[in-house]
């Protein structure tokens, strides 16, 4: 959310952004006054204005062409950037709760955030669409967006997270942090931040955890503490949470104040040159491939931590749902329906840049340079072994909570990475008997 999740996704919207949603794009009112059947359809803004105009040549004039009975009302929410995870779901219960909610809106998946609206009663379940309309979404993905047995959303992107670099600035890819320590100190001796991290929405740190745990536990490591008996509270946890939040704060790797710093002054810092690596998202590629033009960009996963593998964390974006009070539910199913064409969903990947949840031949695509490493890099899907998991997407909001915070405690120095681990276990427990915990699909 998560795309961007932002994560570009649901986790960069807040307060401002629901509260004051701007209508772009939205179906010209002739049509919904010449009778047309109106579907609202609430999206996150994307990262590019180029983007944001392709989304709504997709989204809303092929969506009317093909259906001409409906005219698309697609609401798109402007982030807010101090706004924290917790009150971005009260704020999507709000909205779901109103009188005039969203028929369909796309928001992240996993229990700490669609679990947290299923939970609420606030969705429509889609069993009878997906047998009805075929819908062919990777089964591990399917599972993400099921609660309690019953499926949900849609998952409609698939995300790995990454070290994206600047090659005048890092002259090659480290292998391990051993290398990786050698360039950022020479970076740092030359006045050069070595990555751009900013931690002011929180979840940031999460994605910085999911890069360390899965390269010290590994995809089996992980999955013992999700699905099985596994504990937060080791010392291969302790490691990556002092390295990420202690180790590398205090030898000056990330800039300054990073804790007040938002996620776009960080990218901003990366794409001005003066920050040399950036870890996030490959929903970034298409902002990267528009703003940066006077460097060539790289990317790599982060590496070996005292001989750990090398598993980059992985997982879902955001999903489609729908509304348990739209007001037009079958609309809403049309609506995903077409997004989930082939055609439709090779525009998608080839205008917005985003990896889908479905199978698409790639054939013939168009896309940038960068784009395609991406692609070639998750051709296994990160259900492939090789892939860690990105947290948060799966954990539920209890936990995610504790990791938000602690993380910033670790960060200002006023937790030890030690108490941090042992909160985090303590959260998963509890989450874990109440039965809040995922379920390996």
């Amino acid at each position: 959310m998560p795309r961007a999740v932002s994560r570009k996704v649901f986790l960069r919207l807040g307060g401002v952004g629901l509260a004051g949603a701007a209508l772009l794009g939205a179906a010209n009112c002739s049509g919904s006054l010449g009778g047309n059947k109106v579907v609202k359809f609430q999206t996150i803004a994307e990262e590019t204005s180029m983007q944001e105009r392709a989304a709504v040549e997709i989204q809303v004039d092929r969506f009317e062409d093909q259906y001409p009975k409906y005219a698309l009302e697609r609401e798109v929410i402007l982030p807010d950037e101090a706004s924290t995870v917790s009150n971005t779901n009260k704020e999507m219960q709000t909205t779901l709760q109103s009188e005039d909610p969203p028929d369909v809106f796309s928001y992240d998946t996993g229990p700490g955030f669609g679990g947290v609206l299923a939970e609420a009663g606030l969705l429509h379940p889609l069993e009878d669409a997906y047998k009805n309309n075929g819908w062919d979404i990777y089964e591990w993905a399917k599972q993400r967006a099921t609660y309690n047995g019953t499926v949900y959303g849609v998952p409609d992107q698939v995300e790995e997270i990454v070290v994206y670099y600047n090659k005048n600035l890092v002259p090659q890819v480290p292998k391990t942090v051993d290398e990786l320590r050698q360039i950022a100190n020479e970076l740092r001796g030359r006045g050069i931040i070595p990555f751009a991290f900013g931690d002011q929405e929180q979840w940031p740190a999460g994605h910085m955890f999911s890069i360390g745990v899965s390269n010290v536990l590994g995809r089996e490591g992980l999955e013992n503490i999700l699905y099985a008996d596994g504990r937060w509270d080791t010392p291969e946890v302790v490691t990556a949470i002092d390295l990420m939040f202690r180790d590398f704060v205090q030898s000056g790797y990330y800039p300054e104040g990073l804790n007040a710093l938002s996620y776009d002054e960080a990218n901003a810092l990366f794409y001005s040159g003066e920050a040399a690596m950036n870890p996030t998202g490959t929903w970034l590629v298409s902002e990267i491939v528009q703003t940066v033009q006077d460097f060539e960009v790289g990317f790599f996963p982060f590496p070996s931590i005292q001989g750990s593998g090398i598993s980059p964390a992985a997982g879902l974006g955001s999903g489609l749902f729908v509304a348990k009070k739209a007001s037009n539910p079958k609309g809403a199913i049309e609506f995903i329906d077409f997004l989930l064409e082939e055609s439709t969903a090779r525009l998608i990947i080839e205008k917005l840049n985003v990896i889908p949840a479905q199978p698409v031949n790639p054939k013939g695509l168009e896309v940038p340079e960068l784009f395609k490493e991406v692609l070639e890099d998750l051709s296994e899907s990160p259900q492939a072994k090789s892939f860690g998991y990105n947290i948060d997407g799966l954990a539920p909001q209890s936990f995610n909570e504790v990791m938000y915070n602690g993380f910033r405690g670790v960060i200002s120095g006023v937790r030890s990475p030690e108490e941090q681990a042992g909160a985090l276990q303590r959260a998963w427990a509890e989450a874990k008997r109440a039965g809040k915990t995922p379920t390996q699909g």
